[in-house]
C-alpha cells in the first residue's frame, strides 16, 4: 500500500455549488447597540436581507460624559463582534463591512477599540463622519422605500447623534447631524428618577435651541411624509401599540399617541418603565430623552405620523459598497466559480496576455485529458494544473528576464481566495517550471511540498512546457491536438493547425525533455488531420 500523503484539495460537491450571487455582512457599531445584517446580492444587484442581529452594548453610555470608551464597554463590543463574525462565516459571507458612529468617533480612545477589532478579529472598522452617517442612512432608506411624490423627511435617533435628512428618489436635499442622541442627552440632562422639573426644563430648552434652526430648514423643503429609523423610534412605535405586521405593513408613530406616552414617561420611574410593553430593557434609562425629542420634532413640523423603516445605515453600507463594485458583479455573473474568478482576477491584476494564456491552457488540458493513462491524476489535480497554466506568464508584469520566478512569487503572494496554502503552492510551482530548470531538491519552494503535491507539479509542468511551446508565436497556429500512445512506447501528437506550425513544432521539441524524462516516453509532433 502506498504511504504517499494525500493532498488536501477542494472538490466540488452538490452541497456547495458555485454561485454567482454574493453574501455580505454589514455591521453598524452604534452608540447604543451593535447591529449586523447578512444580505445576499444577486447578479442584478438586488439586495435580499437574510438575517439580522442586534446586541445592546451601550458604548455611548459612559463615553459621552467622559469622552472615553470604558474598558467594560469595549470588551462587550469585541465579544459582540466576535459573535457576529462567527454568524457571518456560518452564513457563508465573503466579506464583513463595518462602520462606527459617534461613540467611537468622539472617544479619545476610539482608536484603541478599532485597533483591537483589527488585531483580534481581523475586522476593519471604518469610522464615518456625521454627514456621511446621514448619507448612508439615506442610501439605505432609498433602497427600501419609494421616495417618489415629493421630498421625504428621514429621522434617525441614535444614542449619540440624530440624523435629519430630506430627500427624494434622486438625491438628498438636506443632510444634517446633531449631537442630540438619546444616550448623550440622558447623560447630560437626566439626573433624577423620575426626571425632575428643572432637568426637564433644561432638556427642553436645549432641544429648542438645537431644533429651531434645523426645523426651519426642513419646513422650507416641504416634505410630504416622514420616515423614521433606529431602535429608539422602533421602541416608541411599539410602546404606542404599533408594530410591523406579517404582511409587511410598517409600524407607525402617531402624534397624539406619542404625546400621551410622553406625559406618562415624564411621570414614570425606572421600575415603572419595566412594565411598559415594547421598551427594550437597555433603553429604559434613556427613552425619556428620545421620546421628548421625537415629540418636539413632530409638534414643530406638524407631523401626524412617522412611518418606521427597518432599512437604514447597515443597508446603506451595502448599497454604497455595491455601487463601487458593479463591474465585479458582472464578472460574478459570467464566472460563478469563486476559485476561477480569483485566478482570473489575479491574472488581470498583472496584465496577462489573455489570448496566449488561455490558448496554452486549453492545449495543456487536452494533453492532460488524453494522457490520463500516463499520469493517473484526477479532476481536482486537473483544476490546479489549469490554473497554473493560466497564470504561467504573469511574471512578465515584473520583467521578462526570469519571469517564471516572478510568476511563482506573484502567485504565492497574490491572495488567491478559495484555495488552501498547499493548493496555492502547487499552482505557483507549476507556473514556475513552465520554462528553464526542472524541479530540483535545492529549489526550496518545490522541495517543501509533500510527495503527492510534487507529483502534481511535475505532471503539470511537463504538460505546460509542451503546450507553451505549441503556441510559440502567440498566434494560435495549433488549434487543437490529438495524442496516441504508440506500441513502441512513445507518444504521437497530431496537430490541427491554422497555418504553418513549423515554429511551434520547433519550440515544442525544445521543451519536451522534461516530459520525456518524467514519463520515460518519447513525444513527437506532426501536423495533419486527427
Amino acid at each position: 500500500m502506498s504511504t504517499t500523503p494525500a493532498i488536501t484539495t477542494r472538490r466540488r460537491t452538490a452541497i456547495e455549488p458555485p454561485r454567482p450571487d454574493l453574501r455580505l455582512a454589514a455591521i453598524d457599531v452604534g452608540s447604543n447597540s451593535l447591529h449586523m445584517i447578512v444580505a445576499q446580492i444577486g447578479v442584478d444587484g438586488a439586495v435580499t436581507t437574510l438575517w439580522r442581529a442586534k446586541e445592546m452594548v451601550g458604548l455611548g453610555r459612559m463615553s459621552f460624559p467622559s469622552r472615553r470608551l470604558s474598558r467594560e464597554a469595549m470588551e462587550q463590543a469585541i465579544l459582540a463582534l466576535r459573535r457576529f463574525q462567527q454568524e457571518a462565516y456560518t452564513r457563508h459571507c465573503e466579506k464583513i463591512i463595518a462602520v462606527a458612529t459617534s461613540a467611537v468617533r468622539e472617544a479619545s480612545n476610539g482608536g484603541d477599540f478599532i485597533l483591537r477589532a483589527w488585531r483580534e478579529l481581523g475586522i476593519k472598522i471604518r469610522v464615518v463622519s456625521a454627514r456621511d452617517e446621514a448619507r448612508l442612512i439615506y442610501l439605505g432608506v432609498r433602497h427600501a422605500v419609494d421616495l417618489k411624490g415629493g421630498p421625504h423627511l428621514i429621522v434617525d435617533i441614535g444614542g449619540g447623534s440624530v440624523e435629519f435628512i430630506v430627500a427624494d428618489e434622486n438625491r438628498p436635499l438636506l443632510l444634517e447631524s446633531r449631537k442630540l442622541g438619546a444616550a448623550r442627552m440622558t447623560a447630560q440632562f437626566v439626573k433624577s428618577d423620575p426626571i425632575d422639573a428643572a432637568d426637564l426644563e433644561k432638556l427642553l430648552k436645549h432641544y429648542d435651541e438645537e431644533l429651531s434652526p434645523i426645523v426651519r430648514n426642513i419646513a422650507d423643503l416641504k416634505p410630504t411624509a416622514a420616515l423614521g429609523t433606529s431602535g429608539t423610534l422602533e421602541n416608541l412605535a411599539a410602546m404606542c401599540g404599533s408594530t410591523a405586521d406579517p404582511t409587511g405593513q410598517p409600524a407607525v408613530i402617531e402624534s397624539d399617541r406619542l404625546s400621551r406616552l410622553v406625559g406618562k414617561l415624564i411621570e414614570s420611574r425606572a421600575k415603572d418603565r419595566e412594565k411598559i410593553e415594547g421598551l427594550d430593557e437597555q433603553r429604559r434609562g434613556q427613552i425619556i430623552a428620545g421620546a421628548l425629542l421625537a415629540n418636539e420634532l413632530m409638534r414643530r413640523l406638524n407631523l401626524k405620523q412617522i412611518t418606521l423603516c427597518r432599512s437604514a445605515l447597515r443597508e446603506g453600507i451595502l448599497v454604497e459598497y455595491l455601487a463601487r463594485r458593479q463591474p465585479d458583479l458582472a464578472v460574478r455573473q459570467q464566472i460563478p466559480d469563486p476559485r476561477r474568478r480569483s485566478v482570473l482576477g489575479l491574472a488581470r491584476r498583472y496584465n496577462w496576455e489573455q489570448p496566449h494564456s488561455e490558448h496554452v491552457t486549453e492545449l495543456c488540458l487536452q494533453l492532460f485529458d488524453q494522457l490520463a493513462p500516463l499520469h493517473h491524476l484526477g479532476q481536482s489535480e486537473r483544476e490546479l494544473i489549469e490554473y497554473g497554466a493560466m497564470l504561467h506568464d504573469i511574471g512578465w508584469h515584473i520583467s521578462g528576464k526570469k519571469h517564471h520566478h516572478h510568476s511563482l512569487y506573484l502567485i504565492l503572494h497574490g491572495n488567491l481566495k478559495g484555495f488552501d496554502e498547499q493548493e496555492v503552492r502547487i499552482i505557483a510551482n507549476i507556473a514556475r517550471y513552465h520554462r528553464k530548470a526542472h524541479p530540483r531538491p535545492e529549489h526550496e519552494a518545490y522541495e517543501s511540498l509533500p510527495p503527492k503535491a510534487k507529483q502534481i507539479v511535475r505532471v503539470g509542468a511537463a504538460l505546460l512546457r509542451v503546450a507553451d511551446g505549441l503556441d510559440r508565436s502567440h498566434n494560435g497556429v495549433v488549434s487543437s491536438l490529438r495524442c496516441r500512445l504508440s506500441s513502441g512506447g512513445g507518444v504521437k501528437v497530431r496537430l490541427e493547425t491554422r497555418g504553418d506550425p513549423a515554429l511551434e513544432i520547433w519550440a515544442a521539441k525544445r521543451k519536451r525533455d522534461f516530459f520525456e524524462a518524467l514519463f520515460k516516453r518519447s513525444i513527437t509532433f506532426r501536423p495533419g488531420k486527427g
